[in-house]
């Protein structure tokens, strides 16, 4: 019955699995759980077939038609995929695959979507050289850390077919010195995600890229990045310049392009300096049309650039300033563009900078109508002199020319630019940022006593920034930090309180309130409350004033003590201290309360707790 010469086409579906395993697969070593040893297996398209370890598709029979989903998961052993010894795996289903995919033999892709949705790190490969082109190709999965994101393509190259598509999602396709080809032509045959700081993309060391095929003028997205070193989202747009077949490819070096031999100090007298930290190789590997070059970066982290730059050409062992370029400011990623451009002869491309960089300059809000603002510029060599402007209804005051500035602003907010030169009349491109004016907050607070105690509740509001710092002083000498203090007076009498309210950018406002001290204490018990959330006697606590001593113990019928409180007024709401809420019944409190004039007033007692029934 099970010979690797058996052919039988089985419809497996969720409802026949057990019988499809049983007919058709057998335990085999450790790796792998379902193995097809020479037979012909057809999965209808609404089948599900599960696989709770890896599947091995086995001997040049063996023929497995997949039509409906299979999901090959990791259950104590790797979810893998191995086709081995001649075999043939096709069909127009859907494949989630949890670990490796091994291709030894045959894979027919038809209209298949092949997803790799493992949350450890993947690999495509094969130990015969042997490549496989998919139709969908799709990564995915929830794993963190560098290696968790990766799907790594081993020894060899990978395909997604002329009307396959790429979901790269927020993985890390890891190409390694292997290549993967996008033969399809569409510009929406590659997808990622585009979330800053969480893109997906595809990384390849030197020797490996990404390859696109275009036949259009449209724009096509190379997604690539790297997580070596630091973790980098680099994405290079190409957009040929007529409707026909071209091939291109792109891959991201994660390093220094010294690193490789693309010398990083050799640079033409057009440029002050090139990119440090990263660089691209981009070819054309078919056709002739030329293409536009749109290279982003993230000017926070890597600096702002204005140009492009490629090594050897025309100039060799160089790198050679590409000239104009269309340079773009995004809340995310900026990009450099270089239009028509036709030399692809060598790969290296590089952001550059024309002549001096940038000062570093970073502003911060203002208070209105503010004197002695204080602004900095830091990163020109020594002797190099600061050029500022501030906007309209400021002035300033000390500083002009070195790398800080004193301004007077008034009520406008606007934006300070400031530009380096040095005396060989080499200038840096304008540093600007935007200047906030922070109105201070409304400062004001109202005031609950118990006795001599006094609680004074921060009532401030409003101001550009939220308030965050607080000054009392409570009429006797005595001062305070907190949001909302409470403090005791050692006698009666008239005091004026006042508060002082600062937000963020030190703009500050006060308010004053004269009290007068005096004594009174009571106590108030209820004995029934109704925490059902209807905002009527929604909870219980004690009514009472002139208390320096107090502690309230509340248990159940059992005996078990369900809440406590020391602080005077503190509300219970029904629920036990941990959260539980707590059902009807009579419950009995336990008071110990002890007066500023040293009167007992503590006593024992009962507590209905009821919820009305909606």
């Amino acid at each position: 019955m099970r010979t690797t010469r058996y052919y039988q086409k089985v419809l497996v579906n969720l409802l026949a699995l057990i019988a499809f395993l049983g007919c058709f697969a057998k335990i085999s070593f450790a790796q792998t759980i379902l193995f097809n040893n020479g037979a012909l297996i057809y999965t209808a398209p609404t089948a599900i077939v599960k696989v709770n370890g890896g599947f091995q598709n086995d001997g040049a029979t063996g023929l497995v038609e997949n039509n409906g989903t299979m999901t090959i998961s990791n259950s104590g052993t790797p979810g893998s995929v191995f086709l081995k010894n001649g075999s043939t795996l096709k069909g127009n289903g859907t494949y989630f695959v949890e670990q490796d995919w091994t291709n030894d033999a045959t894979f027919i892709a038809n209209s298949s979507t092949v997803n790799f949705n493992g949350n450890l790190q993947q690999y495509i490969t094969s130990t015969t050289a042997i490549v496989t082109t998919f139709h969908n190709l799709t990564l995915s999965g929830s794993g963190v850390g560098t290696a968790n994101r990766k799907k790594t393509l081993s020894l060899v190259d990978a395909n997604v077919d002329a009307s396959g598509i790429l979901t790269i999602n927020d993985r890390e396709l890891e190409t390694q010195t292997n290549k993967i080809f996008v033969l399809n032509p569409s510009p929406t045959a590659v997808t990622n995600a585009t979330t800053f700081g969480s893109e997906g993309f595809v990384s390849s060391s030197v020797g490996g890229f990404m390859s696109r095929a275009t036949n259009s003028s449209s724009v096509y997205s190379f997604p690539t990045g790297s997580s070596v070193g630091t973790l980098r989202y680099r994405e290079v747009k190409l957009t040929p310049l007529a409707a026909s077949a071209n091939t291109f490819t792109a891959r991201l070096g994660n390093n220094i392009a010294t690193t490789d031999g693309f010398t990083v100090t050799q640079i033409d007298t057009t440029m002050c300096k090139v990119n440090n930290n990263f660089y691209h190789q981009i070819t054309r590997t078919a056709g002739v049309n030329n293409a536009n070059i749109d290279v982003f970066y993230d000017q926070a982290a890597d600096g702002p650039w204005d140009g492009l730059a490629k090594w050897n050409s025309p100039t060799a062992t160089l790198w050679n300033n590409m000239g104009t370029v269309t340079a773009s400011v995004a809340a995310t990623y900026n990009d450099n563009k270089k239009l028509g451009w036709s030399d692809f002869s060598n790969s290296p491309y590089i952001l550059s900078r024309a002549k001096l960089a940038e000062p570093i300059f970073a502003c911060t809000d203002v208070c209105i109508n503010s004197t002695g603002n204080v602004f900095t510029a830091s990163g020109a060599a020594s002797g190099n002199t600061y050029v500022w402007s501030t906007p309209a209804g400021t002035t300033i005051t000390a500083g002009a020319g070195t790398s800080s500035i004193s301004v007077d602003w008034g009520a406008t907010p606007g934006t300070i630019i400031v530009m380096d030169t040095n005396s060989f009349g080499c200038f840096s491109d304008p540093v600007s940022c935007t200047v906030n004016v922070s109105t201070p907050p409304t400062a004001a607070f109202d005031i609950t006593s118990i006795g001599f105690t006094y609680t004074f509740n921060n009532l401030t509001t409003g101001g550009t920034a939220s308030p965050n710092s607080w000054s009392w002083n409570f009429g006797d000498g005595s001062t305070s930090t907190s949001q909302s203090p409470s403090y005791t007076y050692s006698g009666a009498g008239p005091v004026t309180v006042c508060l002082v309210a600062s937000n963020a950018n030190n703009c500050a406002t006060f308010f004053c309130e004269t009290i007068d001290v005096t004594f009174t204490e009571y106590i108030n018990i209820p004995n029934v409350f109704t925490p059902d959330g209807d905002n009527t006697n929604d909870y219980f606590y004690i009514k009472s004033s002139g208390f320096n001593e107090y502690q309230i113990e509340i248990y159940d019928r059992w005996g078990l003590k369900v809440w406590e409180s020391t602080h005077v007024g503190e509300e219970w709401d029904g629920h036990t201290t941990s959260g539980e809420e707590l059902s009807e019944g009579t419950y009995f409190y336990i008071l110990k309360a002890i007066s500023v004039t040293k009167k007992d007033y503590s006593q024992r007692g009962f507590i209905n707790l009821l919820r009305n029934k909606k």
